[in-house]
């Protein structure tokens, strides 16, 4: 008789609640996890490169990482960071090609890592959970092209269409307002709004004196919502 692993059960569960792996069946499920495996990496670790083989994907079971590319000029650009529950690697293993992207741990981190030869014939096989992969792709696109919109907006309206894009992904409604449950560094969120670190400095500096946000611990809270939604929709001249 197979003995199953707790670590095993553990896997399973989290898939089951806290991933688009909720729609298949338990069979399916196992099977995955017997198929795949975890790896772990410290704060700063590579978890991929772009340019690596696309032959996995990886589902964040702890921690936080995120996606990132270096431009010609050596600067880094931040198109997003995810956390628990969130897929990486997806596009890659749908289309066969190279990754697009570096994925780097913001903290220690543990993924859950499948091969695409075993987790498109059960997406195959269960089309809700194909539906979820895309709505995740649609999402990400839907997110780079708000990047890209706001890359041409002065700083106060790039600063606030970037805060409420990270609180609709992260964010967790308090009593004090929605804090965007994401801890990084100024220099990072600067990469990821098109901002040096001075000017996230400025920008956040600013935004605490005028009461829009406050700040639990090294999280945000943005305690006026409107004001950054005015802000956001100046810049895009939308009425």
């Amino acid at each position: 008789m197979t003995q199953i692993s707790p670590s095993h059960d553990r896997t399973v569960a989290f898939l089951k609640n806290s991933t688009f792996f909720g729609s298949l069946s338990e069979a399916a499920l196992g099977t995955l996890v017997r198929k795949g495996h975890t790896k772990r990496y410290a704060k700063g670790g590579i978890i991929c490169h772009r340019g690596d083989p696309g032959d996995s994907m990886m589902i964040i079971v702890s921690g936080r990482v995120k996606i990132a590319n270096t431009r010609v000029d050596g600067r880094e650009t931040v198109l997003s960071f995810l956390g628990v529950g969130d897929l990486a690697g997806e596009i890659a293993v749908l289309d066969g090609k190279e990754r697009t992207a570096n994925v780097v741990a913001l903290e220690e981190t543990e993924v859950f890592v499948i091969y695409s030869r075993d987790v498109l014939p059960v997406l195959m096989a269960y089309p809700a959970g194909m539906l979820e992969v895309i709505q995740v792709l649609c999402d990400k696109l839907r997110a780079a092209t708000s990047i890209i919109e706001d890359s041409t907006s002065e700083m106060d309206a790039r600063g606030a269409s970037g805060l409420l894009r990270l609180a609709q992904q992260h964010g967790v409604k308090t009593r004090d307002g929605v804090r965007i449950d994401l801890k990084v560094s100024q220099t990072d969120l600067g990469n990821y709004l098109g901002l040096s670190r001075a000017n996230v400095s400025r920008l956040l500096t600013h935004l605490k004196e005028c009461g829009v946000i406050k700040m639990d611990g090294a999280n945000i809270v943005i305690a006026d919502e409107a004001h950054l939604v005015a802000a956001s929709e100046q810049a895009t001249g939308k009425s």
